[in-house]
């Protein structure tokens, strides 16, 4: 086992034990942005049913038998212990009823009911540990028609409506590549963990905490949603463009697959935008004196504005344009934001860290800062790398108790 270290500094979530039985991208990033703010978090897996992301084969590195060599996993996962306990093994519950009355708090992402039935539903948590704080997240959430049904943020997605907003009026929906619900959610129920702790330490009661992704993305086109109620008017797929902006989308810049975003909302914002690309005549021409002008002449503006962009690299577009007060930014690849981008550099969105089995490579820190208190990301843990230490250390367990487990093949 390898031993856990790191600074000493206290940790804004010091003292929090989480007894975590999340999975795939919800519940580990949940737990994730405990952990790196100093909560103990325990993460149960097991063999038996191995989590996707140690499946997962994103990068030449990893093959297909080794649990342990998966960035995706180590991304998600960082600063927990882990330790394999197999659920359905008739002896896991004196393992799990141990954790659960060492815990403050109990995350996990199963499809509703998949925890009451292996025997570890809140009602029976609650019962060991009447104060417990359980937060579940799920593709539709604990109650309601679809709750026990499966799904990923690709369902939810769907059916939440935006993905008919996103893609061009022509052609079919098309969604972003990374799953807005499975990444967002987990900040949500963060937070909602973190009210409950207080509200915990100011009354002594615990609380029971549900998230959906469906949710998260329905939320995420309020204002689609009150245009129709309000209005009865049914936006649908336009693009890049936008009712209250024009120009508002990608150009293209000069060098190989160079774009960069321009949005342009108030008359100031497009007299500066105007006096940037050097007041040409077309500027001062009525079809683009007014947004409502510009909106209905807006194939003919954006074909000039790239017509000007061209002409300049992405990084030259965004930088006059911000200058200037207009808003801009780069379509940047994954090699800018890695090696070039400065801002994450300087907010140190990845810190290099030695994992055991794929060696150094950066770990993403939380994507917000406290001032007082620092986030210590340290790697993840190797399948069950921290079984017996949890079993003997945190929970009391004699060695020949956790021997005697063992040779029953409950920790695999």
């Amino acid at each position: 086992m390898r031993r856990v270290s790191g600074s000493m500094e206290k940790q804004a979530l010091a003292g929090v034990k989480v007894l975590d039985f999340g999975w795939a991208l919800v519940g580990s990033l949940t737990s994730k942005q405990l952990a790196d703010h100093g909560a103990q978090v325990v993460r149960v897996e097991s063999i038996t049913r191995i989590d996707l992301t140690r499946t997962n084969r994103m990068v030449s590195m990893s093959s297909a038998t080794n649990p342990d060599d998966k960035p995706w996993f180590t991304h998600l996962n960082t600063s927990k212990y882990g330790i394999a306990v197999n659920l359905k093994h008739p002896r896991a519950r004196e393992v799990i009823d141990r954790l659960i009355r060492w815990a403050d708090v109990v995350n996990a992402n199963m499809v509703p009911g998949t925890l009451g039935r292996l025997g570890f539903g809140y009602e029976y948590i609650r019962s060991i540990k009447p104060d417990i704080i359980m937060a579940e997240g799920s593709a539709y959430g604990q109650t309601g028609p679809m709750a026990r049904k499966w799904g990923v943020d690709g369902t939810g997605a769907a059916l939440s409506g935006y993905l008919d907003l996103t893609g061009w009026p022509d052609r079919g929906p098309v969604g972003p590549n990374v799953p807005y619900g499975d990444v967002v959610l987990p900040f949500f129920i963060a937070a909602a963990i973190v009210s409950a702790l207080d509200y915990k330490r100011r009354t002594g009661k615990g609380q029971y905490i549900d998230g959906s992704m469906f949710d998260v993305c329905a939320h995420q086109i309020t204002p689609a949603l009150l245009d129709w109620e309000a209005n009865e008017h049914l936006q649908t797929r336009n693009g890049n463009r936008i009712a209250y902006a024009a120009p508002h989308g990608v150009f293209p810049c000069r060098g190989d697959d160079r774009w960069c975003a321009i949005g342009v909302f108030t008359d100031n914002e497009w007299e500066a935008f105007c006096h940037v690309i050097e007041d040409p005549s077309w500027t001062r021409e009525p079809r683009f004196a007014t947004l409502k002008s510009r909106k209905e002449n807006e194939d003919a503006l954006e074909e000039l504005v790239a017509e000007w962009t061209k002409q300049h690299s992405a990084e030259e577009v965004m930088q006059i344009m911000q200058a200037a007060g207009v808003p801009a930014g780069v379509v940047q690849t994954m090699q800018d934001l890695l090696e070039h981008d400065p801002q994450l550099k300087e907010r140190e969105f990845l810190v290099p860290l030695e994992h055991p089995v794929i060696g150094v490579f950066g770990h993403p820190t939380p994507p917000y800062k406290l001032l007082k208190t620092k986030a210590q990301v340290r790697t993840s843990p190797c399948l069950g790398e921290h079984t017996e230490y949890v079993c003997t250390q945190l929970l009391g367990m004699s060695d020949e108790e956790f021997v005697e487990l063992f040779r029953q093949e409950l920790f695999k």
